[in-house]
């Protein structure tokens, strides 16, 4: 005669053994899914350039005034996907507001054009040139290059006001956004020549 082989019903003290790995289980699936993203940030001037008290200049700019898009003032990077839409980024931040930024990296390239670019609080002499930066666009495009936009406005003692529009295109070398970065070094660079040329045809 055959027996039948009985599948033992669980026994009380294997009840509780079952719950406790199946919330042990639970809480590490559940600790995995929550665990913060890694998050990148850039500078985006170089702190290698050098500082213009380190230089001599010739001139000095008072930059009065510094104006932004409004998708700039996110610490997220921003980047053009088509013509029509921008994706600003979670992940990969601004290490300092984009003005600060920006400002540090115009001052690094205008004194290896021989100008110092000073705060108004820094400077106060009245025998200055003074010089207002609005941005319209400074952005890493799907096209593969760094758009950078708008106008400075340059007033000298004399109340002679000079007010240049610009449009620089520098490519990048490759994907990501160091590549974005250093593309957005080299516009800034373009655009301290093109205020040292203003400057210098403005007397």
């Amino acid at each position: 005669m055959i027996k039948q082989s009985k599948t033992a019903p669980l026994t009380v003290r294997s009840k509780p053994l079952f719950i406790c790995v199946f919330m042990l289980v639970t809480c590490l699936l559940s600790a995995c899914s929550s665990s913060p993203r890694s998050l990148t940030y850039y500078l985006l001037h170089s702190t290698g350039d050098a500082s213009y008290t380190t230089e001599e200049t010739s001139k000095t700019v008072i930059l009065d005034k510094l104006t932004l898009p409004e998708y700039l003032k996110q610490r997220g990077l921003v980047y053009q996907t088509s013509n029509t839409n921008l994706h600003i980024s979670t992940s990969h931040l601004w290490a300092e507001p984009v003005d600060e930024g920006l400002t540090k990296a115009l001052t690094n390239k205008l004194v290896k054009q021989s100008i110092s670019l000073v705060r108004p609080d820094h400077y106060a002499s009245e025998e200055a040139i003074h010089m207002a930066l609005h941005i319209n666009d400074f952005v890493s495009t799907h096209e593969g290059e760094v758009i950078f936009s708008g106008q400075y406005v340059i007033t000298r003692v004399s109340g002679e006001v000079s007010v240049s529009p610009f449009l620089i295109n520098t490519p990048l070398e490759n994907d990501g956004f160091s590549s974005s970065i250093n593309a957005m070094r080299n516009a800034i660079a373009q655009l301290a020549k093109n205020i040292k040329k203003t400057i210098n045809k403005t007397g």
